[in-house]
């Protein structure tokens, strides 16, 4: 009898808590932003320093969760990050677009080496 009593409050008590926990997601929307690559720099550019980044390791996917409501007031700004992708070679700004989204590739001299360096909107 004493099992049948804890296993109905262990079932009540996860009922409660799931409820809670889906009453917490509605007002959470969510923005597939593609590959994991900067995934949280670019979730917090596009809806704000509340938005939580989440990148599904197996399918290296990144998924941003953030409040809904209206757009904010304030336009976002178009901030540029820099990455690189090894040593400079005539592909540099492909290999740029494939390795960022919306990169673009440049080669730049660091002492004796000729670097691929990229930019990209994050």
């Amino acid at each position: 009898m004493k099992n049948a009593f804890s296993l109905v409050v262990v079932i009540i008590f996860f009922a409660l808590l799931s409820s809670v926990a889906n009453k917490v997601k509605a007002n959470s929307c969510q923005d597939p932003l593609g590959s994991c690559l900067q995934c949280d720099e670019r979730c917090k550019a596009k809806h704000g320093p509340t938005g939580q980044a989440s990148c599904d390791s197996g399918n290296q996917l990144c998924t941003c969760y953030y409040k809904c409501g209206p757009q904010s007031p304030i336009p976002p700004h178009n901030k540029q990050c820099y990455g690189g992708t090894g040593l400079c070679s005539s592909a540099c700004n492909q290999n740029c677009a494939q390795k960022y989204p919306s990169g673009s590739g440049f080669c730049e001299s660091i002492g004796n080496f000729k670097l691929c360096k990229c930019q990209y909107p994050c």
